[in-house]
């Protein structure tokens, strides 16, 4: 709440993409958006636009998350129309898309508003990918967006999915053209795409893994959030409550038996297809999903940034998009009794998962429609680097308590004038008349992004890692403000040149011209 309340206030200001959040940390600022994706917000912040920021931010939040919903429901509809026997399997199977368990437990018990978001961007860059191995001119250029999109929506989600599902779909799709070398400019195509995609969302991936020495990153990864307690087959390990992950773990179950029934439909050959066709792989998918989900492949989770996902059922998103796929364009009409049963099966599984998700949504609803008012909170992950913290603490736990008489500005020793005044986005304006050197603390956290002008050597105190400089003697006027670091400019140049190669690509596509 406390982020899409500030990421909007500052959109409708004219702050296209907000990085620094100057009310967070009771006024001491954050500088979260330099390492949280904006996509998801935007959509907020385009819904508070149309609202006229009329709707308080957490009915705000439900409607965007209906968009998002609504979205993903759009996505996968184009998806499997392409490939779905008819209109209406392609309704169900985005309909089902939409209310597929983990989708709605992302949202009505996570909160997960990021993760949410990237189920709209899966169906599309698979599509993307299919339209590349059909020589679609445009099919690279919708690659590349797409794929842009996906880290800037979850950073997490979009390194699983990088790992699993888009390899694999490009390898299987190039061994379906048959010809060598028609695989081979297929593949050039779609990693021309993927490093063109990459680097559009350089405006946002640069700065967001260049600056991570100037936050409390490694409480990213603390015990809690390491993925080998996470592991769905290693119950004993599941940190308290349970209820999530034991949800995930009946859906889990489903899906794979679901998964089973698919290779059973396709089992008997008679049309050439089996093992090779489109279903057969999508249940591969899930499968092999599963299994990375369940832990039985522990050491891919120790590959590089792999470790750092935090919840291996993040690749659930996975599961849901290629479970939903292989039973959409699945060969029904080879339907046998074994089959039959292996679905009921499946459905059996669902069962509880289903049931205690619906319970769980039924109270979360109700205590919402009571008036139960939840608290706006801020993250401790994005304190500054070396802010004092207790081993034990939670994630929104922020030990502020010793700030919380801290003035604006603090001059030391005290000098004729010490006055400071806020201006805008947490920005300040001070004045300062002192005889000697004098050393002035401003209630703002410390982060490579504040400038002093006229410019002045800016330096974090110890140990709360609050701005601070030393003004010399005389009258000064001075404004502290926030300048875009180098990380910044250089992502925001590297993401204009890919733009402007994008136009041109673009621009070659519609005049016929074919690379590779």
């Amino acid at each position: 709440m406390t982020w899409a309340a500030q990421f909007a206030d500052q959109f409708r200001a004219g702050i296209l993409y907000p990085r620094w959040l100057p009310d967070s940390f009771e006024t001491l600022g954050s500088p979260t958006f330099y390492f949280y994706p904006p996509v998801a917000f935007w959509v907020d912040a385009l819904v508070s636009v149309l609202t006229f920021d009329a709707v308080p931010t957490t009915y705000r939040l439900s409607l965007s998350s209906l968009v998002l919903l609504w979205a993903s429901g759009l996505a996968m509809h184009a998806w499997l129309k392409a490939q779905a026997s008819s209109p209406r399997v392609a309704l169900y199977g985005a309909l089902a898309y939409m209310a597929a368990p983990y989708h709605l437990l992302d949202h009505y018990y996570r909160g997960a508003y990021a993760e949410f978001a990237a189920y709209v961007l899966l169906p599309l860059i698979a599509l993307a990918i299919r339209q590349v191995a059909h020589r679609r001119r445009f099919g690279p250029l919708w690659l590349a967006l797409s794929y842009a999109a996906l880290p800037m929506t979850h950073l997490p989600t979009a390194l699983l999915i990088s790992v699993t599902a888009l390899p694999a779909y490009v390898l299987y799709s190039g061994w379906w053209l048959g010809s060598a070398r028609q695989a081979i400019g297929f593949f050039i195509r779609c990693g021309l795409g993927a490093a063109l995609g990459l680097g559009l969302a350089a405006i946002y991936l640069l700065p967001a893994l260049a600056l991570q020495d100037s936050i409390q990153s490694e409480t990213f990864w603390v015990p809690f959030y390491q993925v080998e307690n996470w592991f769905l087959l290693t119950p004993g390990r599941w940190p308290r409550p349970i209820d999530t992950v034991r949800i995930i773990a009946w859906i889990a179950a489903a899906y794979g038996i679901a998964a089973v029934g698919v290779l059973i439909l396709l089992d008997r050959k008679d049309d050439g297809r089996g093992s090779r066709s489109g279903p057969a792989f999508w249940a591969w998918v899930c499968l092999v999903c599963l299994l990375l989900v369940g832990g039985v492949v522990p050491w891919f989770w120790e590959l590089p940034f792999v470790a750092k996902v935090q919840f291996p059922w993040r690749l659930m998103i996975v599961v849901e998009f290629a479970i939903i796929t292989a039973l959409a364009i699945a060969p029904w009409s080879r339907r046998t009794r074994v089959s039959t049963v292996v679905f009921v099966l499946a459905a059996i599984a669902l069962a509880p998962a289903v049931g205690e998700l619906t319970a769980g949504i039924d109270v979360r609803m109700k205590a919402t429609l009571r008036g139960r008012q939840e608290v706006a909170q801020d993250l401790n992950q994005f304190l500054p680097a070396g802010f004092p913290r207790k081993p034990d603490w939670g994630y929104a736990d922020l030990g502020l308590e010793p700030l919380q008489a801290t003035p604006t500005v603090d001059c030391s020793p005290m000098p004729r004038t010490c006055r400071a005044g806020d201006t805008s986005r947490g920005d300040l304006r001070l004045e300062i008349e002192t005889d000697a050197p004098t050393s002035v603390v401003l209630r703002r956290f410390w982060f490579p992004g504040w400038q002093l002008d006229p410019e002045l050597p800016l330096r974090p105190t110890d140990p709360f890692r609050l701005v601070s400089f030393t003004a010399p003697p005389g009258s000064h006027t001075y404004r502290l403000q926030r300048s875009a670091v180098h990380e910044e400019r250089l992502g925001w140049l590297v993401t204009g040149l890919s733009f402007a190669l994008l136009l041109a690509w673009a621009a070659a596509a519609w005049r016929g011209i074919r690379f590779a």
